[in-house]
């Protein structure tokens, strides 16, 4: 009878620590997939294509998705300039916190020329190379 006892106890210690076991997988698999996962999806983040509509000059259409890639996904590279949500830099102009020549010449002229300097390719340098009239 004692012995029969004992068999019933370590067989529900068993049961549970499979249990355990078995949610502590589920768990790390869940966790690790979600790490994946997001890492995965900073690649295209935002609009594709972004539209600056005329203010003082033409329309700058700015392929928002290829600069993500030619960045390798640092949005800190322009984005530490205003923060990332859509609509922010009409927003921010709109509020006069910021002006257009702050993005054009510190952000991306800035960076084309420097890219040039290093003898990578890199986007225009002059401001009617971006603000084109559209067709």
């Amino acid at each position: 009878m004692i012995w029969l006892k004992k068999k019933l106890i370590n067989e529900k210690r068993g049961r549970k620590m499979r249990r355990m076991i078995l949610i502590c997988l589920l768990c790390g698999t869940v966790f690790f997939t979600g790490f994946s996962y997001a890492g995965e999806a900073t690649g295209d983040n935002g609009a594709e294509i972004i539209i600056f509509e005329k203010i003082r000059m033409n329309q700058v259409t700015f392929p928002h998705h290829l600069h993500q890639k030619a960045l390798e996904n640092n949005c800190n590279a322009c984005h530490d300039l205003f923060p990332k949500k859509p609509g922010i830099i009409r927003e921010l102009i709109s509020q006069e916190k910021l002006k257009h020549q702050q993005v054009m010449n510190s952000q991306c002229i800035a960076c084309h020329k420097s890219k040039i300097a290093e003898g990578k390719e890199a986007g225009p340098t002059k401001c009617t190379e971006c603000h084109v009239r559209p067709k």
